[in-house]
């Protein structure tokens, strides 16, 4: 049980050298179940992380190649055995469902380079927001602003992954907070690169810490 555990584990970290189509991702969680039933074993797997796709195929290959396991180490016994009803159980996350719109929210997008500010724009009004001044969020690009609150937690996990993505910009981190009057504030620095790439990797939680 440990060892099919253990290959469920390993092998939902090695999907991008596995399957030729499946993109490498960050893997955070994976934890594999094992229950041995009166006349077949039962593998469970439960992968996630906060990358911006669903990460249904590391699951459902730990799933298959712990099974494997199973049927290599029992095949001695019996070699009639059956692998099968591998399925998804459940999924959120990904394409299908990780990008909550921003609809019915105002936002107000201030920059000193015009260019980065039609980018900003472009990522907002595909996740239905409404560009107004009277905004529950500010987003600014450049720009020196007081917060009144910081959101730490987030600035962690988005600090974590801007330094895996380029350790070179360490020190000019994204800063999330609120202002005296309550918004929502993100203050990217002037840069294309994190301009997109927080839009890419958590435009689709926005909705969740106004």
């Amino acid at each position: 049980m440990s060892a099919t555990q253990l290959t469920g584990v390993f092998s939902a970290k090695r999907v991008g050298d596995l399957l030729p189509f499946c993109h490498p991702v960050t893997v955070d969680f994976v934890e594999v179940q094992v229950r041995v039933n009166e006349e077949d074993v039962e593998v469970r797997a439960t992968v996630g992380g906060i990358g911006r796709t669903g990460y249904e195929m590391e699951a459902l290959t730990a799933v298959s190649v712990a099974l494997l396991n199973v049927y290599d180490m029992c095949k001695g016994v019996d070699s009639t055995m059956v692998i099968e009803e591998i399925r998804l159980t459940e999924k959120s996350g990904g394409k299908s469902d990780w990008e909550r719109d921003l609809s019915g929210v105002r936002v107000n997008v201030l920059s000193p380079r015009e260019d980065l500010r039609e980018i900003a724009v472009g990522y907002l009004k595909k996740l239905s927001a409404e560009i107004s001044r009277d905004a529950h969020l500010l987003l600014i690009l450049g720009e020196p602003y007081a917060l009144e609150e910081r959101i730490s937690a987030f600035e962690s996990v988005v600090a974590f992954y801007d330094f895996r993505r380029d350790p070179t910009e360490a020190g000019s981190e994204i800063r999330i907070g609120r202002d005296r009057e309550g918004r929502l504030v993100v203050l990217i620095p002037e840069s294309e690169e994190k301009l997109r790439f927080f839009f890419e990797t958590f435009g689709g939680v926005l909705r969740s810490l106004l």
